[in-house]
């Protein structure tokens, strides 16, 4: 895709550009100025014109101090805004796909969207990435449950760790959302940002 010009107001600035990035099944150039979210795609057969979509940062949601900016899996980031919603993926710009690359991308724009919005970047933890919701807590039930089959069985248990680094998940008590950590630490929620200790 050619590169298009966008003509920024007088009073715009262009705070970071990405120009391997898809909305649905179109791939454009996404833009982060401090006044719009621009989405330009390439259109006609020779894909020399150029459509562009612009959202107004002021109208994105702001919850908790946190702008609704969401990282999810791999590059993607759902924007929700005040009338609607809008997903981008991310891919990485060299010659082999890197999944990682386009991790760190996405994870870049979610803290200059919050960072523009609210004025700090925020910490995405592997908590708030996880496929799907609460599976650390699950396999911390499980874990338990294999144990009491083996003392059934006759056989000893594994022991509980009073190691202050045994890794533990739970639900938040605020919002009930995944919190994980060492035993014994305060953590904080990666969504209402409520501190606990575990």
């Amino acid at each position: 895709m050619a590169k298009a010009e966008y003509s920024l107001a007088p009073n715009e600035s262009v705070i970071m550009k990405s120009d391997l990035v898809y909305s649905g099944k179109t791939r454009g150039e996404l833009i982060l100025t401090n006044l719009y979210l621009v989405y330009i795609t390439a259109k006609g057969t020779f894909k020399t014109t150029y459509a562009t979509q612009r959202y107004p940062v002021n109208q994105i949601k702001v919850f908790n101090g946190k702008a609704q900016a969401l990282h999810g899996k791999g590059g993607n980031v759902d924007i929700y805004f005040m009338n609607g919603q809008v997903s981008f993926t991310f891919l990485s710009n060299e010659t082999f796909f890197s999944e990682k690359k386009a991790e760190q991308e996405a994870v870049k724009w979610v803290n200059a969207i919050n960072q523009l919005l609210t004025g700090e970047s925020v910490e995405i933890s592997a908590s708030a990435k996880t496929a799907i919701p609460g599976t650390e807590m699950i396999a911390g039930a499980l874990g338990g449950t294999v144990d009491a089959f083996k003392g059934a069985l006759g056989i000893k248990p594994n022991k509980p760790s009073t190691d202050s680094n045994e890794k533990i998940a739970t639900k938040c008590f605020s919002c009930g959302a995944t919190v994980s950590g060492n035993r014994g630490r305060v953590v904080r929620c990666s969504y209402c940002d409520s501190d606990q200790q575990l």
